[in-house]
């Protein structure tokens, strides 16, 4: 693996965020917003974003972070785009009108960075730095350690835009290639190691908790589910066999899946992880939507999904699922730490 970045590339280019004790952030990834065509990735989960925004984010007061990638201007024009999502953009200056709006540049959104259209409403930032915790927070997209996207991303948006877009060929990156997906947060995680800093990405559409995979966490709640078997009572029993069953044969079926081997989040052989490492994951994911939230000095990772949602995505017995707008809205806590026990993971295990 070739040398890793400097940090101080990162921390100059950074515009810093000042985390209170009582801020409220939720970070989202990779919309892909395009003109509400076929090939429009983000129109499936759209109503879905908006009323998230709305009716949660808003009304309980959070800032919003989208991080990179969120207009699709490889296949689409802002104009284009702007022109079908304008109930979105309005969302998005209701946070700005408070100055609790940031938003970060992706490898697909990068052109408003360097050449904005007229009157663009929002500045564009590379990196984001949250202060106030023990070790430093760095908010970027991830495609920044992807040197061909560095070298080769106009050749890319051109060949898409003219090439694959006319053909109806799919759009092919990151989020689609497991080996290069893998080799990318491994990079991400080795930095971060390195200098204890907590990086928050995208990019490769896969959500990442404390620098873990679904099926990694999976693992680890189906050993802790049996440990606390042990003592529970019967009627406690039969609710942890039902979990562990349900685990089970969704562990399986991750498993089934093409290039198992590089789906691990363990980016070092016989080393502990390092909770150093979150993705936010996706606005436009088959299951649903997934964020990460920061509030009252916890980080989680929040899944939020429909009735449109298939079944098989979704434990609808779940009893943590809390229904904003029954049947249309429902969010669930996937995983969730505090900072303090993040911060002091990073310090004796480092």
């Amino acid at each position: 693996m070739k040398k890793l970045p400097d940090p101080q590339h990162f921390f100059s280019k950074a515009q810093e965020i000042q985390l209170g004790n009582k801020d409220k952030w939720v970070i989202f990834s990779d919309l892909h917003m395009g003109n509400g065509s076929s090939r429009d990735d983000f129109l499936p989960n759209s109503a879905l974003f908006n009323s998230a925004l709305y009716e949660y984010y808003i009304k309980n007061n959070f800032g919003l972070i989208l991080n990179g990638d969120v207009e699709e201007l490889h296949k689409f024009t802002f104009r284009s785009i702007y022109s079908k999502w304008k109930d979105t953009y309005r969302l998005f200056n209701v946070f700005a009108e408070k100055d609790r709006f940031y938003k970060t540049s992706g490898n697909h959104d990068s052109f408003l960075k360097t050449f904005p259209p007229k009157n663009y409403p929002y500045k564009l930032y590379d990196v984001l730095k949250i202060s106030g915790l023990a070790y430093p927070m760095l908010i970027f997209h991830g495609h920044q350690f992807s040197s061909i996207y560095d070298q080769y991303n106009e050749i890319s948006r051109i060949g898409i835009k003219y090439i694959t877009k006319p053909l109806g060929i799919k759009n092919i990156t990151r989020a689609h290639d497991s080996k290069k997906k893998h080799h990318v947060e491994k990079k991400i995680y080795l930095f971060s190691k390195q200098w204890k800093i907590i990086s928050i990405i995208g990019h490769t559409h896969r959500p990442l908790f404390e620098s873990l995979t679904k099926s990694e966490i999976i693992r680890f709640r189906i050993e802790y589910l049996l440990i606390e078997y042990g003592k529970a009572g019967e009627s406690e029993k039969i609710l942890i066999e039902k979990e562990i069953r349900s685990l089970k044969e969704e562990l399986i079926e991750w498993q089934s899946r093409k290039n198992v081997e590089l789906q691990s989040g363990i980016y070092e052989k016989d080393a502990i992880p390092l909770p150093c490492m979150f993705n936010s994951g996706t606005v436009i994911g088959k299951r649903g939507i997934t964020s990460l939230e920061i509030e009252d000095g916890n980080i989680k990772l929040v899944h939020w999904f429909n009735k449109n949602t298939r079944k098989k995505y979704v434990d609808r017995e779940n009893r943590k699922i809390q229904q904003i707008i029954p049947g249309s809205l429902c969010r669930l806590v996937l995983r969730e730490a505090s900072l303090t026990y993040v911060t002091d993971c990073i310090r004796l295990l480092s």
